[in-house]
């Protein structure tokens, strides 16, 4: 009877192909997730540079007052003052469908 010792370099046992498939995945995954993010920061940016072509930046989306110019400096991408955007990510948690990992109880 042969022994096989997992996880090692050459791994031949039966679960190796499967554990090798699952690990490729995961990394298309997180590859996939980075991808998403940076175009969407980059949407965002892309935004912003236009509110400075037409002379709206640092002016907030929603409201029309100036978002700090200490906030811009950490997010120059940002398009809300942050009551609005405080607002805006209060109202998305309200709309979570319910079971969305929100309990009654907890609010």
């Amino acid at each position: 009877m042969v022994e096989y010792a997992s996880g090692t370099p050459g791994d031949n046992t039966p679960y190796s192909d499967e554990v090798d498939e699952i690990q490729a995945s995961e990394r298309r995954e997180m590859t996939y997730a980075t991808r998403e993010l940076l175009v969407d920061r980059i949407n965002r940016l892309v935004a912003a540079l236009e509110r400075l072509n037409d002379g709206d930046y640092g002016t907030c989306v929603e409201c029309g007052e100036r978002i700090a110019p200490a906030r811009l400096r950490v997010m120059p991408e940002v398009a809300t003052c942050v009551r609005c955007q405080d607002r805006i990510e209060r109202l998305g948690r309200q709309l979570e469908p319910v079971g969305a990992g929100v309990d009654a109880d907890d609010e």
